[in-house]
């Protein structure tokens, strides 16, 4: 197996769409990981998209092409090696959280004060609030509360 790796993009999405739709751009997103055997999280967050891609490299840029490059706006905050996937049960989670929920989640009252300060965020507060959220979607999505695409026993669910 190659090294893992994941990457971190973000993108401002038009002032007249709504998180809602974003479906299209999610569904689009689910189905590329599953082609290329990859897992990740979307957030949208105050008009803007965070979307996190893991798997092999190799993988995480063939679906880098597919979704991501020839978006306008969307650009990489981050890419490094990881030692082992954040969200390896999932196709692709997604989570809509208001930019006053998200500071203080990452205990940071002022980070995003203005619409333009979330299209600044540092790479590791990106990480960070992805980290955190997906794992509250995990144990929301145990509880039945949420349903998320996931993946099951090495084969793709739903």
């Amino acid at each position: 197996m190659e090294d893992l790796i994941h990457v971190i993009y973000i993108g401002a999405v038009a002032p007249e769409i709504s998180e809602h739709e974003t479906a299209e751009f999610l569904k689009e997103a689910r189905k590329a990981n599953r082609k290329h055997d990859i897992s990740g999280m979307m957030l949208y967050l105050g008009g803007s998209l965070l979307l996190l891609l893991e798997g092999e490299a190799h993988k995480v840029d063939a679906a880098i092409r597919e979704i991501v490059i020839g978006r306008p706006g969307m650009r990489a905050l981050l890419r490094e090696p990881v030692a082992e996937r954040e969200f390896p049960d999932w196709v692709m989670g997604f989570e809509a959280v208001a930019t006053e929920e998200a500071a203080r989640l990452l205990g940071e009252p002022l980070v995003f004060d203005s619409a333009g300060r979330i299209a600044h965020i540092e790479p590791r507060s990106a990480k960070t609030l992805l980290s955190i959220l997906g794992r509250r979607r995990w144990q929301s999505d145990r509880s039945g509360m949420f349903r998320a695409i996931r993946r099951t026993s090495g084969a793709r669910a739903r």
